[in-house]
């Protein structure tokens, strides 16, 4: 399969995929940014407006992903679980059809370098863990200020209604710049794609040797278990990441960067709260990998199965016309 053929495949596997389970990836972020300011909490210091202030944003907080799902609905309807779907899907169309393409050239790549040198032509773990890493980096530079555009509408919809309002308030806040907000630790996220990969291609060589294509379940199956585990691994940089891109606190220095961000939460809401919201982001995450390998599969199957049958109508046709000739 070509570098293209792969990405679009994959594309269209993550769009329908993160369709269904978009409300669970909503809720995620929002629990994910939402911040404790201890000072503030105790109440120290405060003004008759200020405690009325910190009541109501304390009232307004989410307890856990069941609380912000029907706290979210009850404020805005069916409608409020899927805003800013749109950026979203674009933002997964964009990440998924550029690793799809770049996994899929450097491994060629990798290849033809170990074809040429005669080394042995399976690839070990730490391999397929560089490739993905190599893979989701490429990919990482023209998705970032899609990825912030939507963080900033799941977590500010009323300031950020669409996705050119959304831009148009990064750049005037940030500057150009601030529509790669977040790359620095995107990039070392690209271990999350790359222990998915490798893990979902270890596990297919060891449970399903000598298979290319397989079943629907089996990849679902695959999927699942490998995004688990790199969520459970990954989960305190994809909350620093989503942090960063609402960046709604000005001055903070404490948010500022994804190391200051690690220290601001263990300080202020304990070692735990660097797993915060992973129960939907495992769900999400892993409901979404689970879809893309099934899906992707079927895809491609369907999409080639298609192909043929146009070229054999397409060949009858010609036969047809030069029998009559």
């Amino acid at each position: 399969m070509s570098s293209l053929e792969n990405a679009v495949y994959g594309a269209s596997a993550s769009i329908i995929a993160s369709t269904i389970v978009y409300p669970l990836d909503l809720i995620k972020t929002v629990i994910q940014t939402q911040t404790k300011d201890v000072k503030s909490a105790t109440g120290d210091d405060l003004t008759p407006e200020e405690k009325s202030a910190l009541e109501t944003e304390l009232n307004e907080r989410y307890k856990n992903s069941w609380d912000c799902l029907v706290k979210i609905y009850n404020k805005k309807g069916i409608s409020g679980l899927y805003k800013g779907l749109g950026s979203s899907l674009l933002s997964t169309a964009v990440q998924s059809f550029t690793y799809f393409y770049w996994y899929t050239f450097v491994r060629k790549l990798w290849a033809q370098i170990k074809t040429t040198r005669k080394l042995t032509l399976a690839n070990s773990t730490p391999e397929e863990l560089v490739l993905g890493m190599v893979a989701a980096a490429l990919g990482q530079v023209f998705t970032s200020p899609i990825s912030v555009i939507s963080t900033r509408q799941q977590t500010n919809p009323d300031k950020n209604p669409t996705i050119l309002t959304s831009a148009r308030n990064i750049v005037k806040e940030d500057g150009p710049t601030g529509l790669w907000r977040g790359l620095k630790v995107s990039l070392v996220l690209t271990t999350n794609p790359s222990i998915t990969y490798a893990t979902f291609e270890r596990l297919k060589a060891v449970l399903f040797t000598g298979r290319t294509i397989l079943n629907p379940h089996e990849n679902f199956f695959l999927g699942v278990v490998s995004k688990m585990l790199a969520t459970i691994i990954t989960q305190p940089l994809i909350i620093a990441k989503a942090m960063l891109q609402k960046n709604d606190e000005k001055g903070n220095e404490d948010l500022e960067s994804f190391q200051s961000i690690l220290r601001y939460l263990v300080k202020n809401e304990g070692i735990t709260s660097l797993w915060k919201g992973v129960v939907p982001q495992i769900t999400k995450g892993v409901l979404v990998q689970g879809f893309i390998f099934m899906f992707k599969d079927q895809i491609t199957v369907m999409t080639r199965t298609l192909f043929i049958l146009l070229k054999l109508k397409r060949q009858g046709s010609i036969r047809s016309v030069g029998g009559k000739k």
